[in-house]
């Protein structure tokens, strides 16, 4: 018999025994006596009456005569439409009562992501939820990792903001190239994200292994700084095409480079990176 199906219909709200003697009668085209049941299915005869008295209930089987009482397997479409629209019932029934609980105070997690497998998945799962804009700040490398997801969300109407750490064209509407004081993307996958206004994602992670660190958050100040930023590098990236990087790299060169580099290297060095 057939145990991945017999697993399945468990998941529908049969027991092992039920789902044995529907698979069973569904290959029959005559009725059957509940002592031939357990004959066909391997269900003891100790259990076939009832089991079978269940079924009835369920409407899988239906009784054809009564003396002796027989019986046939409904249609499984008739079937698992009936279950489709009494989980369909309950799912509504609970989500109501949910709606009605009162809930303590919203509290919005910083979670910490650890190893770039974590990093990537996150920030492809939160561009597939997008529904409304994404900001994101990146280079090649992230790129290549997101741009599938990325194509997707801009075709069915999100509106895409992307600072992107290369002179190279890529093929999206809205794009800010910055070349000024980049993050190393030789050897690291940077990526700065925020999911309509509502959660972001920040991270680093290496080119050529798993190490990777990163955060992401739903909290609203967390999100209003990683926005700031965005939007700051996209302002420079439109500095730098309308008066060219080495008019806006003469102005730069007057700030010291501990505030350009010292935040990243600090980072680097608690992390090991």
């Amino acid at each position: 018999m057939n145990e991945t199906l017999v697993n399945n219909l468990k998941y529908l709200g049969f027991n092992v025994y039920e789902a044995k003697v529907y698979i069973e009668m569904l290959k029959q085209s005559n009725p059957l006596t509940a002592y031939e049941i357990a004959g066909i299915s391997g269900v003891p005869r100790s259990k076939v009456y009832e089991v079978v008295d269940k079924l009835f209930v369920k409407h899988a089987l239906v009784q054809t005569e009564n003396s002796p009482k027989k019986y046939l397997a409904v249609d499984p479409d008739v079937i698992l439409n009936t279950i489709r629209s009494e989980f369909d019932s309950t799912i509504e029934y609970v989500k109501n009562e949910f709606s009605k609980l009162s809930t303590g105070e919203t509290v919005d997690h910083i979670f910490n992501l650890i190893g770039k497998g974590p990093v990537i998945k996150k920030s492809k799962e939160m561009i597939t939820n997008a529904s409304d804009s994404i900001l994101i700040a990146t280079g090649p490398n992230m790129l290549a990792q997101l741009e599938g997801c990325l194509h997707e969300a801009e075709d069915r109407g999100v509106v895409l903001n992307i600072v992107y750490y290369s002179d190279e064209i890529i093929n999206f509407k809205n794009v800010y190239n910055h070349m000024l004081n980049q993050p190393d993307i030789e050897n690291w996958l940077n990526i700065l994200l925020d999911v309509d206004f509502k959660e972001g994602l920040a991270g680093t992670m290496s080119v050529d292994s798993d190490e990777g660190h990163g955060i992401c958050t739903k909290n609203v100040y967390m999100n209003n700084i990683l926005q700031d930023n965005i939007v700051h590098e996209i302002y420079l990236g439109m500095l730098e095409e309308k008066l060219g990087i080495e008019y806006i790299q003469e102005i730069t060169e007057r700030v010291p480079d501990r505030l350009w580099g010292g935040a990243m290297m600090v980072f680097k060095d608690y992390f090991k990176l």
